[in-house]
C-alpha cells in the first residue's frame, strides 16, 4: 500500500488508490517484481502476438494468460495489455476497447513501481490510443475518448476524456 510519508515518484504522482501496491525497486529490477522473468517473457511474445489474432481468437488466449475477458468484447488490433501482470486486467461484457490502447496495471519510476488492477465494466467503450494507469476502474457504461490517459476512477456512465481525462 502507498505510504505517503516514503519518497514519490519523479511526477510527484502517488498511486490512484490502495488497491495498488507500491514496491520499492528501480527500473532496472523489473525481474524481481515476482513472475518467473522466463513466464514474463513468454507473456510478452502472446501479448505481441494477441494484438494481430482475430478477435475471434484473442479473447480466448488473453483469458488462457489470466486477463479476465467478457462475453461480446472488442479488443481491437495494436492494443497493448501489460505482459508483466495480465491478471490483473479484467474486462466487462460488450465492452470496446479502441485500436493502439494500453492496459497497464504496472508502471516504474526512478525508485518504485506500482503494480495494481484495472477493471473496465460492462458496456465500456475505450477509445483508440489511450491509456490506463494502474488502479483505475471504469464503470459500466462509461466512455472514454479517443487519445485519453486515464488517471483516476471513471463512474458509471460518465462520458470523460483529455490528458488527464476530464468529464466531457
Amino acid at each position: 500500500m502507498y505510504d505517503d510519508s516514503g519518497p514519490s515518484p519523479a511526477d510527484g504522482s502517488p498511486p490512484v488508490d490502495e488497491s495498488v501496491e507500491v514496491r520499492p525497486l528501480g527500473p532496472t529490477e523489473w525481474y524481481k517484481l515476482g513472475p518467473n522473468p522466463l513466464r514474463m517473457a513468454g507473456t510478452l511474445y502472446v501479448c505481441e502476438v494477441c494484438k494481430l489474432l482475430p478477435i475471434s481468437v484473442k479473447n480466448a488466449v488473453y483469458r488462457a494468460i489470466g486477463v479476465d475477458v467478457g462475453q461480446d468484447t472488442t479488443i481491437a488490433p495494436h492494443v497493448q495489455v501489460d505482459p508483466l501482470f495480465p491478471g490483473r486486467l479484467s474486462i466487462g461484457d460488450g465492452t470496446v476497447i479502441g485500436w493502439g490502447t494500453k492496459l497497464l496495471t504496472h508502471e516504474a519510476y526512478t525508485d518504485e513501481w506500482h503494480v495494481g488492477p484495472v477493471e473496465i465494466g460492462d458496456d465500456v467503450t475505450v477509445g483508440h490510443s489511450s491509456s490506463t494507469r494502474p488502479g483505475v476502474t471504469v464503470g459500466d457504461g462509461a466512455t472514454v475518448a479517443a487519445h485519453s490517459f486515464v488517471n483516476r476512477d471513471v463512474e458509471p456512465g460518465e462520458r470523460v476524456g483529455g490528458v488527464p481525462i476530464e468529464t466531457l
